[in-house]
């Protein structure tokens, strides 16, 4: 079971972007380019100037970079669904109910069944706003 946290436009014509709160193994094994490429631009991009900086001095000292690097993809790993959250903020979107299932599509069915009203189509929405 994962738990999955949901993310609503204020239009309300777009469908919920539901986060899952575990570690990204995309994150994990490509670290800024994971966030950049499942759509944290933002985040990715300043972590991306970040490592290169940290990593850059960490080579300027001679130590070892492995570890560093090893680390860095492991805390943005552990902390991508924190940074997507993040990320979802700053481009305006509201925080809606936490959803517990054991898929994404789980996840929306039981966030639709406690919610019918999310369930109306783009043409009620558009009657409705007029």
């Amino acid at each position: 079971m994962t738990t999955y946290s949901s993310w609503f436009r204020s239009d309300g014509r777009r469908p919920p972007i539901l986060v899952a709160e575990r570690l990204s193994w995309r994150v994990l094994l490509l670290g800024w380019l994971g966030l950049v490429i499942q759509g944290s631009w933002i985040a990715g991009l300043l972590a991306g100037a970040a490592s290169l900086i940290l990593l850059g001095a960490v080579a300027a000292l001679h130590l070892p970079v492995p570890p560093f690097w090893i680390g860095l993809h492991l805390l943005l790993g552990l902390c991508a669904a924190d940074i997507r959250e993040w990320e979802l903020r700053l481009n305006g979107l509201a925080a809606g109910p936490v959803v517990v299932a054991q898929g994404r599509e789980a996840a929306l069915l039981r966030l639709l069944e406690r919610n019918p009203t999310l369930a109306r189509t783009r043409g009620e929405t558009a009657e409705a706003s007029a």
